[in-house]
């Protein structure tokens, strides 16, 4: 094979990677939308959503045993099971909260605040693990805590309900910050897709017992039932999955700035489907958040690619 034809088959790959990286995110950009169109309460379409998503994810579990893997032929040992389904608990608290979230504050404010989560990320790594974050690092964490107060303290001229919705999105990023920094721990030992059919178990049953304690109706109507569909397949299996895959196929940098796009989709989302409109201080705040939080992800990622090496 000629060099040429070399370098067009990966010019091919590289372009593949980054439109599946494309679609994963654009998935995860669905949710809000799909949960401002759902009509029964949060805690229902939450377990449902995640009870369809273990369904979904099992054959593709079941498909995987074939890989090659070493991270797929390796026994996953009890305490790493037992940090998955602690991961699973985190999740469950961030996915309820968030979906709470939008009920209460517009879709675009609410995903720029849950999008805080690298901020929590690198608070909670010096807090607990004495890693001093850089220069850089602190300075953008203080910009996206700026950006963060410019879009509460507009989202509270609004409204009241709307400051409620931006505390419980803001809780979601700290729930979040548990289930990414778990993620990070055992990912270097469990593949991508045993580790998520454990988390989204453990989340499923969590809600679910949450639905029991509350009381909480547990029927859904059709309309009800297609929007669980299309949050387990798209946000949680789609979405999820692919940014994982990428994660191990793409620079870590590349994945953690793409996000950045995400809060800017899901607004997009908002306007074409709900006719939202973005507020004039959602809008300056969320610039300097996602500013803020890129050079957080960014200085994040320098770390740990200066680190040892980790196994994805």
């Amino acid at each position: 094979m000629s060099v040429s034809a070399q370098a067009a088959g990966s010019a091919r790959v590289t372009l593949a990677r980054y439109a599946l990286l494309a679609v994963g995110i654009a998935a995860l950009s669905t949710a809000g939308v799909l949960y401002k169109l759902a009509s029964a309460s949060t805690f229902t379409i939450v377990a449902y959503r995640m009870l369809i998503a273990v369904f979904m994810m099992g054959p593709l579990v079941f498909i995987s045993r074939t890989s090659a893997s070493p991270l797929r032929q390796r026994a996953i040992a009890r305490s790493d099971l037992r940090l998955a389904s602690l991961s699973g608990v985190f999740f469950a608290l961030d996915v309820t909260l968030w979906a709470l979230s939008v009920q209460f504050t517009t879709v675009s404010s609410a995903a720029l605040l849950v999008s805080m989560d690298p901020v929590f990320v690198a608070i909670a790594a010096a807090l607990l693990f004495g890693e001093r974050p850089s220069l850089a690092m602190a300075a953008g964490m203080a910009i996206a805590v700026c950006g963060a107060a410019v879009i509460t303290v507009g989202d509270f001229h609004i409204s009241g309900r709307a400051f409620v919705g931006d505390a419980l999105a803001l809780s979601a990023a700290v729930a979040e910050t548990g289930y990414l920094l778990l993620g990070r721990h055992v990912r270097q030992r469990v593949d991508a897709l045993r580790y998520a059919w454990i988390v989204y178990g453990a989340c499923a049953a969590c809600v679910w017992l949450a639905l029991v304690i509350l009381r909480a109706p547990a029927t859904l109507g059709p309309s009800d039932l297609l929007i669980c569909v299309g949050l387990a397949l798209l946000p949680t299996v789609l979405g999820h999955t692919l940014v994982s895959w990428s994660l191990g196929h793409m620079p870590a940098a590349v994945v953690a700035i793409s996000f950045l796009s995400q809060p800017i989709l899901t607004a997009f989302f908002a306007f074409l489907v709900l006719h939202q409109l973005i507020a004039p201080l959602t809008a300056i705040g969320g610039s300097i958040a996602l500013a803020g939080i890129g050079v957080v992800a960014f200085a994040n990622e320098r770390a740990v690619a200066s680190g040892p090496a980790q196994v994805v």
